[in-house]
């Protein structure tokens, strides 16, 4: 013990009554400015402004720190996590970056459509997202049951129309023979009466649409080549350019006969999806709403001067929920609000 405290004492002694630091000081300044220049010359700054390593397992390092970071301290706030936005990718620059991207936004239930409030105006992605875009709905739709459908069942339609003024919503109750007719407006009683003689009625349909070709390019040309132009609400005409004569011929059948998407086979559903994405001037567009504001996904046609049609699908299953035209800064629109087979008039699918 005695020369333990001997030795203490002697350690004392070599120590200055007042050490200077100066030295040191310098050194470290010398040091914080030489690493400071490393790091100007070797890094980026973030979004935070500090500076990080310019590799790509710094890049990936800043989304580790953001998504599997630990518990907050106790007594400390845990950070809020903000939701992410999903959108299609707009400003990828290539159709094979595009697609994949596309195909992490559009999951097995559907895309992903933000909550709340709609949110900026609506804006047309490229060509090549529509391609993924519809041919997802083309798998969605080639996976749906086929549906027997008797004579004596009746095909049911519930529609609103907006055509500058909002008009009564309806429900129609068309018997697939042909032999009887049933509508209900909005507030009104159900009426039923023989069905008028005219060019189609469900069943007419049903058979056209059994009869049609479930190739994309092959609806094409038959649509090209219909003598009777049909269309869910008119696009330009009479005032069409003549070189999209054609494309809005092709694209105004698909939207007639989607309309009617419970009499139509699968495979043929799973065509005019492939169909839309091959005619000119289609894109997607993102944050679009049908004539209700309900959200959906818009398949847009572009017609020049300012005149576009777009059909929304719905989000999740691509089920077609109506159809809008915006011409001369006026939009009109009407909307599949339900649709299916029943047994009689009155029952809803």
């Amino acid at each position: 013990m005695t020369d333990e405290m001997e030795r203490l004492r002697n350690f004392r002694d070599e120590v200055p009554e007042r050490l200077d630091v100066s030295g040191a000081g310098r050194k470290l300044a010398e040091l914080t400015a030489a690493t400071s220049g490393r790091r100007r010359a070797g890094t980026f700054a973030g979004a935070s402004g500090r500076q990080r390593p310019w590799t790509p397992a710094g890049a990936f390092g800043r989304r580790r720190d953001r998504t599997f970071a630990g518990a907050a301290a106790p007594g400390r706030a845990a950070p809020r996590r903000r939701r992410p936005a999903y959108r299609l990718g707009l400003a990828l620059a290539g159709a094979g970056v595009v697609a994949v991207a596309a195909v992490a936004v559009l999951r097995p239930q559907g895309v992903v459509v933000p909550d709340g409030p709609a949110g900026p105006p609506p804006a047309a992605a490229s060509p090549a997202v529509a391609t993924v875009v519809l041919e997802r709905a083309a798998l969605v739709a080639a996976r749906s049951p086929a549906t027997e459908i008797r004579p004596d069942q009746w095909f049911y339609l519930k529609e609103s129309q907006h055509m500058g003024a909002d008009l009564p919503t309806f429900e129609t109750w068309d018997r697939m023979d042909g032999a009887r007719t049933a509508i209900r407006s909005e507030g009104g009683r159900l009426r039923v009466r023989a069905a008028e003689k005219g060019p189609t009625h469900s069943g007419r349909t049903q058979r056209e649409v059994a009869a049609l070709p479930s190739d994309p390019d092959a609806l094409l040309r038959h649509f090209r080549g219909l003598r009777q132009a049909r269309y869910p609400l008119s696009i330009c005409q009479p005032r069409c350019a003549p070189e999209i004569a054609d494309d809005v011929k092709m694209f105004g059948a698909i939207g007639w006969y989607m309309k009617y998407a419970p009499l139509m086979p699968p495979e043929t559903a799973a065509g005019m999806y492939r169909a839309l994405a091959r005619i000119p001037n289609v894109s997607i567009e993102e944050n679009a709403t049908d004539a209700d504001g309900r959200r959906g996904i818009g398949v847009r046609f572009d017609a020049g001067d300012g005149v576009h049609a777009s059909y929304i699908l719905d989000p999740v299953d691509y089920r077609y929920m109506g159809v809008k035209v915006v011409s001369d800064g006026e939009t009109m629109g009407l909307s599949v609000l339900g649709s299916g087979i029943v047994d009689k008039p009155g029952d809803l699918p």
